[in-house]
């Protein structure tokens, strides 16, 4: 791994330089191509002409309320944006990405600040690119190859739903160590490891997860759930209106519209948003993944409609004669597209239920 980011732009990414460069703690890297942009934020392929190892950089400009809004909408921005790293560093899984280092630096107008995510670059791009590609050549990856790569983004998924906090040692409170009269010792420690269990275990939702944002490893298979910008605690008790419209706009904010939950367009007072909504956005990339968009990307556009209102009432489709792929495909994204968050299957029950087709895919 990099050291702490130390770099400047001695050129910026335009026409001013025939090979734009960057300098990052004391080596420098030659700056590609454009790999993509987002609202705030561009991606960029480097080398190290050295190595000639490639690496991404993704580039987030924080100025003056482009992120945040209230207070020093800056220092927001730069925090928000640094979240997304350290988020990154609390799951070590192999199907979510690892942000090798990020670096802050001061914007020569003064006027913002931007943030480096120094990144491993994947060949073979994202889920999305797989599915652009594909509709141009006319081909489709094969049930078996989207039930496997699925799994994968369920563990992902999995490891963000069932995030235990280190552990801390506690001592007893009876001073003698001993346990309390009339208590069995080994009932005592299965007590507090029930215990101590359900307070280390913190739940996280992705809360943006579609084809754009699962890689596809070097190996041409596994997936690599990336973009952590929009990760936040899984359950948030709606108390107010204000909290309710506040949920909204963050939703709004970094939750793409056809892959988000119906929970999350509009809020109610009294209810809890939990990981759930992950497992709606789920649903919607396995159908991308077999019909090549989210399932409310045409039914909103259909007719005159919204995609928001498509969403809130579970309005969609399966593409009429295709056959390509089996019912129990199509039933499996049925199970994860239920309107009431309460109906919904926890990821357990998700990866039970592709686990159960890859083996009748496998005996098939």
């Amino acid at each position: 791994m990099l050291g702490t980011l130390r770099e400047s732009f001695y050129a910026t990414f335009g026409c001013c330089l025939p090979t734009p460069l960057m300098h990052i703690n004391g080596r420098t890297l030659k700056v590609v191509k454009l790999l993509g942009e987002g609202g705030f934020s561009l991606v960029y392929l480097v080398q190290d002409p050295v190595t000639r190892r490639l690496f991404a950089v993704k580039k987030v400009h924080c100025a003056g309320n482009a992120l945040g809004s209230g207070g020093d909408s800056t220092q927001d921005s730069v925090r928000q944006a640094v979240r997304e790293a350290e988020m990154t560093r609390l799951f070590d899984h192999p199907n979510i990405i690892k942000v090798l280092d990020v670096c802050v630096t001061q914007d020569r107008s003064g006027a913002g600040k931007t943030v480096y995510l120094f990144l491993p670059y994947y060949k073979h791009g994202n889920v999305q690119d797989a599915l652009v590609k594909r509709k141009a050549d006319g081909t489709r990856f094969s049930e078996r190859q989207i039930i496997d790569m699925f799994h994968g983004v369920c563990q992902a998924v999995r490891q963000l739903h069932c995030y235990d906090l280190p552990i801390v040692p506690a001592r007893r409170n009876n001073s003698l160590g001993r346990n309390p009269p009339g208590e069995d010792e080994n009932s005592m420690e299965l007590d507090d490891a029930e215990a101590q269990a359900a307070e280390r275990r913190v739940v996280y939702a992705h809360r943006d997860i579609k084809p754009g944002n699962v890689l596809i490893g070097d190996d041409g298979a596994t997936p690599i759930l990336m973009d952590f910008g929009s990760i936040a605690r899984a359950k948030v008790v709606i108390r107010t209106r204000q909290q309710a419209l506040q949920e909204q706009d963050r939703a709004a904010e970094h939750c793409t519209m056809a892959y988000r939950a119906p929970e999350l367009f509009d809020v109610k007072t009294g209810t809890t948003l939990d990981e759930r909504v992950d497992i709606w956005s789920l649903g919607c990339l396995l159908y991308a993944m077999a019909y090549g968009e989210s399932p409310f990307e045409s039914a909103g556009t259909e007719a005159g409609g919204s995609i928001a209102m498509a969403v809130q009432n579970g309005r969609y489709q399966f593409p009429a004669g295709d056959s390509y792929y089996s019912e129990k495909l199509q039933e499996l994204i049925k199970s994860m597209l239920v309107v009431d968050p309460k109906q919904r299957p926890d990821i357990h029950q998700t990866i039970e239920r592709v686990e159960a087709h890859q083996q009748q895919l496998g005996s098939s």
